[in-house]
């Protein structure tokens, strides 16, 4: 559960982006998704950046997966006729 300093997505609620302590002296910020670590940074942008580029590799991946699905259907199909 992320704390109540955290910052949420306004387009996905399921990155976090909070101040958290790391083991380093200072604090740092920690983006997450759905919970899990993604990384860490300095600053709140950083962190921020760090779950932008994660969403984007999400959303390349479902496309991927998506496409291939689709290209395996049409070979399915071209089969049985």
């Amino acid at each position: 559960m992320p704390s109540p300093r955290s910052v949420r997505s306004p387009r996905d609620r399921r990155y976090t982006v909070a101040p958290e302590h790391c083991g380093l002296a200072g604090r740092c910020f920690v983006a997450r998704f759905c919970g899990d670590w993604l990384g860490r940074s300095a600053t709140r942008a950083g962190a921020v950046a760090i779950a932008r580029t994660h969403a984007t590799f999400e959303r390349a991946r479902r496309s991927l997966a998506q496409a291939q699905a689709d290209l395996d259907l049409a070979v399915a199909l071209g089969r049985e006729s």
